[in-house]
């Protein structure tokens, strides 16, 4: 059974995980980018950077144990049901069609998570801001 590998055993599947990441990684900037855009910062991209690396609060995030290492119950769930979507794409289809829903599919779900990530950590900065005046 080759289901639970630990790690990627072929270059494609390591840029298949790598793409993945960096698809992460660019859609919580373009979130962070476009709010401080609307907030009419004079380098939202330099903004944005800074915003991306400093969601590390853990004192901000009481249910992250409660919730298995997720900073709240939403994100779990988002993972969850991103991860039984690919998970019944992956076992219902077969051939070109599981290729073209997957590469449609895993991009939408990533890029959602990406957002929900970006909206927790926005409310964790807003929380701490009106607990800190």
């Amino acid at each position: 059974m080759t289901l639970a590998r630990s790690l990627p055993d072929s270059p494609t599947e390591w840029w298949i995980l790598l793409g993945g990441l960096a698809l992460y990684l660019l859609g919580r900037w373009f979130f962070a980018w476009r709010q401080a855009r609307s907030e009419g910062r004079r380098r939202p991209a330099r903004a944005a950077l800074n915003e991306v690396g400093d969601d590390d609060h853990p004192d901000m995030y009481p249910a992250r144990v409660a919730a298995g290492g997720f900073d709240t119950w939403q994100q779990f769930i988002g993972f969850m049901i991103g991860a039984a979507v690919l998970a019944v794409i992956a076992g219902l289809t077969d051939g070109p069609l599981r290729v073209v829903l997957l590469w449609v599919f895993a991009p939408v779900l990533v890029i959602g998570l990406a957002y929900l990530d970006f909206r927790t950590a926005r409310r964790a900065g807003e929380k701490k801001a009106r607990t800190s005046t």
